[in-house]
């Protein structure tokens, strides 16, 4: 079995809102659970950007689904690897909404990544999304202590 993480981003629907988020979150959740799916997903702007781990034939297929999906637009894959550990292993599916907690330290961590302020996963290179992936990933666990 090949245990893989793949990260992505792609242009949300315009009309998105905080419900598509929350059904997206229970059924993706419920779904990835099944399929031992993890990861997590950053929405901001307009834009989202996620890590999904899991066995190889899972992952690519749940990818090819987001890619068909109505409320994602402009599908780029940043990178795509084989891994022995998970970065996410505790969430089937965690949503941070970027927007919702713009602090100085987000801010900090996003330019380390990315060199620049704006929120723009398109333009982060696959190295760039991981290191924010789990430079985020870090800030939300301290969160939930």
């Amino acid at each position: 079995m090949h245990t893989i993480r793949l990260i992505y981003s792609s242009d949300a629907r315009e009309d998105l809102r905080y419900r598509d988020f929350m059904t997206i979150m229970d059924t993706a959740a419920e779904a990835n659970r099944e399929q031992a799916i993890t990861g997590i997903l950053c929405y901001g702007g307009g834009q989202f950007l996620q890590a999904l781990e899991g066995e190889r034939l899972a992952v690519n297929a749940l990818y090819h689904h987001i890619a068909k999906d109505s409320r994602h637009a402009h599908c780029q894959l940043l990178s795509v690897e084989e891994i022995s550990t998970r970065d996410f292993a505790e969430w089937s599916m965690k949503i941070v909404d970027w927007n919702d907690a713009v602090t100085a330290a987000r801010q900090t961590m996003l330019l380390k990544h990315s060199g620049s302020v704006q929120f723009d996963p398109a333009q982060m290179s696959g190295q760039q999304a991981a290191g924010f992936l789990r430079d985020l990933a870090a800030m939300e666990r301290l969160l939930t202590e």
